[in-house]
């Protein structure tokens, strides 16, 4: 997904190395200030929230190793050994990019968005038959 070898990113850099720099200062001082207490940008502002048990899903942009960028959901969660201490953290970074541009299409096409519905087709009684189904996709009159 980013490019990179094991050999490359392992024991060497940190999902903040791979994460667009500004949003990980950006994500450092709303934490700052919901959290109240600073954090640091950089690895820190990535794990905070999971360091204390906190469950932490966000979005950023994560770059690849040739320099293209996609946007990501992270998913944190501290490892811990039988004593509770910290010995690693999972992060699980998604692609969001399908869901981005679904977004993006759906504002883009405002007030004529497709609209779904499903309508029965045969009565539902007695309730030991089973009712029949169609659906149908539409735009609305208005396009």
């Amino acid at each position: 997904m980013l490019g990179y070898t094991a050999a490359e990113v392992v024991d060497k850099i940190t999902p903040a190395d791979i994460s667009d720099p500004q949003e990980v200062v950006t994500r450092a001082k709303a934490l700052s200030i919901e959290l109240g207490t600073t954090i640091t940008p950089g690895f820190e502002a990535l794990v905070f929230k999971a360091s204390r048990g906190i469950e932490d899903i966000y979005e950023l942009t994560y770059i690849r190793k040739d320099g293209s960028r996609f946007p990501a959901v992270v998913s944190v969660t501290a490892l811990r050994d039988d004593q509770d201490a910290i010995i690693g953290y999972l992060l699980i970074g998604t692609d969001n990019t399908a869901r981005k541009q679904a977004e993006e299409d759906l504002l883009k096409a405002g007030p004529c968005r497709m609209r779904f519905s499903i309508a029965p087709t045969s009565p539902v009684s007695p309730p030991t038959k089973r009712a029949s189904f169609k659906s149908s996709m539409s735009a609305p009159s208005a396009c």
